[in-house]
């Protein structure tokens, strides 16, 4: 194991097949669109292929310069068979280069034992003992967390191996023919507002009483925009919206009970005057889109990392039990956030037990240039790379 130096780039230029390992959540995946967007640039000549979770599959339809995604099942039932069956097919394809930047010992432990000749491998420090980057990284980046947004942070690792310092570009495909937007707008000709109810843990979210009360304050605080409701496809968060739907004095305009692919989803939280949900995915699609958000967090020390920034984006955060459920945020903080955000109003601190966010001084808070781009026009974009 070395640590990376600028002569990674130059002494691999010539490789044939690149393989990026994003086998974390959808946010991660979000944050690592322009490290993505400049291995594509550096290596124009090479395949690029993609790793990431099953679930997060159906999101690198939108990314069409990737030639081949990969999906990695990330389960307590996925056995040694698996994994073993996995590995095997890694290392016949033959891979010139694997990249790590999440830094975690699965991600590593795939990139060392995938028989690529080069594994540029992200050693991001932290609270949590990592290990497998000892013995797998050929190449060892050190960029710690806390050192700025995460897309900025996976970027500079590639700018240690020597990559060209580019601009943060979240390339995404051109939108697919699809109704679903154009159905939501017509029937709400004021604009809607999606809501995402659940993440993946339930200490990050709000308690069921109260994400009653809120949508139903958001009902009634803005009557002539309708409420878009959409949880993923697991089964505790379908179980749980069936449950909190009779609860709701009124009908939302549309409830996706996990029927949504992520483009679709990221479409609909596109065209949505404001998206409110917790610290999962959807969030960082907000951000991504370009649409003002009210979020609920925990208070933790990478929060700053993760969490959207600018005045569009109002972040909300208290302390949480890993037993319960995320309390100490009150309502009405959320409703007024959302009331200043959906005006285009800068977001202010709140009064009550929890602690707002504010983008740093000079930070816009957006992603760097978000280019639309179809199949024909990635050969061009390239070029110009």
């Amino acid at each position: 194991m070395n640590v990376v130096t600028p002569a990674f780039a130059a002494a691999t230029r010539r490789s044939r097949k690149i393989l990026a390992i994003e086998i974390a959540g959808l946010g991660d995946l979000v944050h690592s669109l322009p490290a993505l967007w400049a291995l594509r640039c550096a290596y124009p000549a090479a395949e690029l292929h993609c790793m990431v979770q099953e679930v997060n599959l159906s999101f690198l339809q939108m990314l069409p310069w990737i030639d081949k995604a990969i999906p990695y099942c990330r389960s307590i039932d996925a056995g040694i068979g698996y994994h073993l069956s996995m590995l095997r097919r890694l290392r016949a394809a033959h891979y010139d280069v694997a990249v790590d930047l999440i830094g975690s010992d699965y991600a590593s432990a795939i990139a060392g034992l995938s028989g690529a000749g080069r594994r540029l491998i992200r050693r991001p420090g932290g609270s949590r003992s990592r290990w497998a980057w000892r013995l797998f990284a050929s190449d060892l980046a050190d960029v710690p967390f806390r050192t700025g947004a995460m897309y900025e942070q996976r970027l500079r690792c590639l700018q240690m191996a020597g990559f060209a310092a580019v601009e943060a570009k979240f390339n995404l495909a051109a939108a697919a023919a699809d109704t679903i937007v154009d159905d939501l707008r017509r029937d709400a000709p004021a604009g809607y507002i999606h809501v995402s109810p659940y993440t993946k843990l339930m200490r990050k979210e709000l308690p069921p009483v109260q994400m009653a009360e809120l949508l139903l304050g958001l009902h009634r605080r803005f009557p002539s925009r309708r409420l878009v409701i959409s949880c993923s496809r697991k089964s505790r968060e379908r179980e749980a919206l069936a449950q909190l739907l009779p609860e709701l004095p009124f009908q939302a305009l549309k409830v996706f009970d996990g029927e949504l692919s992520l483009p679709q989803l990221f479409r609909v939280i596109e065209g949505a005057a404001l998206h409110v949900g917790g610290d999962t995915g959807t969030i960082h699609f907000a951000w991504l889109a370009r649409t003002p958000s009210v979020s609920w967090h925990r208070q933790i020390e990478s929060m700053n990392d993760w969490a959207p920034k600018g005045e569009q984006h109002a972040v909300l955060s208290c302390p949480s039990d890993p037993a319960d459920y995320l309390r100490g945020i009150d309502t009405e903080s959320l409703l007024r956030s959302a009331a200043a955000v959906i005006r285009g109003m800068p977001a202010t601190p709140m009064d009550g037990p929890c602690e707002w966010t504010p983008a740093p001084a000079g930070d816009p808070g957006q992603p760097g240039e978000r280019v639309e781009i179809g199949r024909p026009a990635v050969v061009a974009e390239l070029r110009a790379c």
